[in-house]
């Protein structure tokens, strides 16, 4: 009996410590990669930023590429420039998602699926293939220049006009879905009942809508604004020379120039920058969700 209450008595330990070795069993996989993945490009970057004649470590450390790079007219005038571009872009994807997630909502009825799986779908396209997609719609003989009057319009095309419209025409699923799911836990009848007092629409979307989506509203803009300002490719395909953004300045450094520590001190500048927005985003999403 003994035997047998002393082995009941350890078995709680017994399964703790195997369930801590199969907790450990399932992370150890993914922490790897992580480790490896991220934290290990991390390291070498900023190593690479901090080298006075990047790669070679033993040439010594210096802050000289952040000076440089935080210095320099030309970094700051594509700055302004991503800034511009991706911030229209955002608007102008929030001005079609916050409508288009409320009729999805509250309006849609069984279209609703259709349409939620609709934008699910158009983003299983390739995005280089959008791009050029794009290109095509947008060029001297493309559907625009098609449907307007008048001679080709060359502006239409590489230019930062196609580059805003076609960041929003790939971010736009990513903009409505997070905003989408912030919509659907709102109830229904705070909108009937604002009727019932008089509130007009402007009213329910400033005093009820708009808060209450806020929390998607701030995730949509650390999901899109962050990635847009690093991206390049669309600015490659459908871009001209007034629309040159910081992911192709970072790319032509390390690539083009073989600057490495001033394309890894820029990059680590964007990367920081990049924490501060959605650290920020985040706070007010919370701020937001705690007045509400």
């Amino acid at each position: 009996m003994a035997t047998v209450g002393s082995a009941v008595a350890t078995a709680p330990g017994r399964r703790k410590a195997g369930s801590g070795r199969g907790a450990m069993g399932i992370l150890f996989a993914p922490v790897t990669l992580l480790v490896v993945l991220f934290l290990g490009p991390m390291v070498i970057m900023a190593t690479m930023s901090l080298v006075k004649f990047p790669p070679r470590t033993t040439s010594g450390y210096t802050f000289d590429h952040y000076v440089d790079v935080l210095t320099n007219p030309l970094n700051w005038k594509i700055a302004w420039t991503t800034l511009w571009i991706g911030t229209t872009a955002m608007i102008i994807m929030l001005a079609i998602a916050i409508p288009l997630a409320y009729y999805m909502v509250f309006r849609a009825g069984r279209w609703e699926l259709f349409l939620l799986l609709s934008l699910v779908l158009a983003d299983e396209l390739a995005p280089v293939v959008k791009v050029y997609a794009w290109q095509v719609i947008l060029g001297r003989n493309g559907i625009l220049n098609w449907l307007i009057p008048g001679p080709p319009k060359s502006w239409l095309l590489f230019s930062s006009f196609a580059v805003i419209v076609t960041l929003s025409a790939t971010y736009i699923t990513y903009t409505t879905i997070p905003i989408y799911a912030a919509m659907k836990a709102i109830d229904a009848s705070m909108f009937e009942s604002a009727v019932d007092l008089g509130a007009g629409w402007w009213v329910q979307a400033r005093r009820i809508l708009i808060p209450l989506a806020a929390p998607g509203i701030f995730i949509a803009m650390i999901l899109v604004y962050i990635p847009m300002l690093t991206d390049f490719v669309t600015a490659d395909i459908v871009g001209g020379t007034g629309s040159y953004m910081m992911g192709q300045r970072v790319r032509d450094l390390i690539l083009g120039a073989g600057d490495w520590g001033a394309g890894s001190a820029l990059n680590l500048v964007l990367l920081t920058l990049s924490v501060v927005f959605s650290l920020l985003a985040y706070r007010l999403a919370r701020l937001n969700r705690i007045q509400t």
